[in-house]
């Protein structure tokens, strides 16, 4: 029963390991499809900065009662966010400033 138990541990860690990897996967598309859209539609960015700030308040409260790694987690994905939405604005204003000097 106890071997039983350690396979059956054994293949749930498994399974986490690969849904953690397909998490990440995501992310990364998600990622990249958020900073296209921002790139290629420049004026969405500061609605999206409006966006992110409100789903940021209303969902504190219960990530923080989810408990403290679940509130680093949000608030690094957030930050994460955050950062797409600045690069998207600079190559957006790169883009214009370059155009404007041609």
């Amino acid at each position: 029963m106890e071997k039983e138990v350690e396979r059956f541990a054994g293949k749930v860690s498994d399974i986490n390991a690969v849904l953690e990897g397909l998490q990440a996967a995501n992310q990364v598309t998600l990622d990249a499809l958020v900073l296209a859209m921002l790139t290629t539609n420049p004026q969405i960015i500061g609605p999206m900065r409006g966006l992110i700030a409100k789903m940021e308040r209303e969902v504190l409260g219960s990530v923080a009662d989810a408990g403290e790694l679940a509130t680093i987690s949000y608030s690094n994905r957030i930050a994460d966010v955050y950062g797409l939405i600045d690069r998207a604005e600079k190559a957006a204003l790169g883009e214009a400033e370059g155009g404007a000097s041609e």
